[in-house]
């Protein structure tokens, strides 16, 4: 049998409902799969963990076990570039540091409007208006980040 991206899609869905329903285990509304928020609450269980503390609010789900989505993306889209020879580090102008910093700056703007791109969806579907603004100011700083980019890399 071949495993497609529906089918594991499908396959993952149905275990976390089948996950919740015996565990009783849920986020917030529209938690999904927000890298930001997930990379926010697995850091932050793992200081309270550590420190015995309550430093780093996380959410209700969030303090039961760590939030594993975010290695799970990274190692799974890193051993499937690996697996369909698309693994091939380039050597970025500026430097690794900087895209350090640029991605730093995404997640910490991801956190400000209490969504990434997915969750912003999955808000908007609800009929949440601030997503819709949130998602307005988010594209308009693609743009200008493209503009940005082009203007002075080589990228454009």
């Amino acid at each position: 049998m071949k495993i497609t991206p529906t089918l594991t899609g499908a396959t993952i869905g149905f275990l976390a409902v089948i996950m919740q329903w015996l565990f009783g285990a849920s986020g917030p509304q529209a938690y999904g799969i927000c890298i930001a928020c997930h990379t926010r609450d697995m850091l932050g269980w793992i200081v309270n963990t550590f420190t015995a503390t309550s430093l780093i609010d996380v959410t209700r789900i969030g303090y039961s076990a760590p939030l594993l989505t975010v290695l799970g993306v990274l190692l799974g889209a890193h051993f499937s570039a690996i697996r369909h020879n698309e693994f091939v580090p380039k050597k970025r102008e500026g430097g690794n540091i900087r895209m350090f910093i640029l991605g730093f700056l995404v997640m910490i703007s991801a956190l400000i409007i209490a969504a990434c791109p997915i969750r912003l969806l999955i808000r908007i579907a609800y009929g949440d208006l601030l997503a819709i603004f949130g998602a307005m100011w988010m594209i308009v700083g693609v743009i200008i980040g493209i503009m940005i980019l082009r203007r002075f890399t080589s990228w454009g």
